[in-house]
């Protein structure tokens, strides 16, 4: 997210930073919100676990589906600010995305988690 907010803000186009344009301030906004509702996920997860909540496995699936989420819309929004220099080996923006795609294989993409989540959800309404 701050990657592509310092190269929206430091390119212009038109005579004006593409980060005054409207299609950009929605893609930076939405990259925000997503980041800052992992955090609170993470953040109540992390309480779950201190305390050892009963609500825990809701807490740390509902934190890891944020979070692959956030992740996944922030590399690939990233690469969209960019433009063209987003999709070229010069610029790191396809590292975050690589990694992104290669984490969700290793520890569970996010189809995975959200079923999860559900199971937990389920079996809480269930008592």
């Amino acid at each position: 997210m701050d990657m592509a907010k310092e190269y929206a803000m430091g390119r212009y186009a038109f005579g004006r930073s593409i980060a005054s344009f409207q299609a950009i301030k929605h893609k930076l906004a939405d990259m925000y919100i997503a980041v800052e509702l992992a955090r609170s996920n993470c953040y109540y997860g992390a309480w779950a676990l201190s305390t050892d909540a009963p609500e825990l496995p809701t807490a740390a699936a509902t934190a890891r589906v944020s979070a692959s989420q956030a992740f996944h819309e922030c590399s690939k929004e990233n690469i969209q600010t960019h433009g063209g220099m987003g999709f070229t080996w010069e610029f790191d923006c396809h590292l975050y995305y690589r990694r992104c795609r290669q984490l969700a294989a290793n520890i569970g993409s996010q189809a995975i988690w959200k079923d999860k989540l559900i199971s937990s959800l389920e079996r809480a309404n269930q008592i």
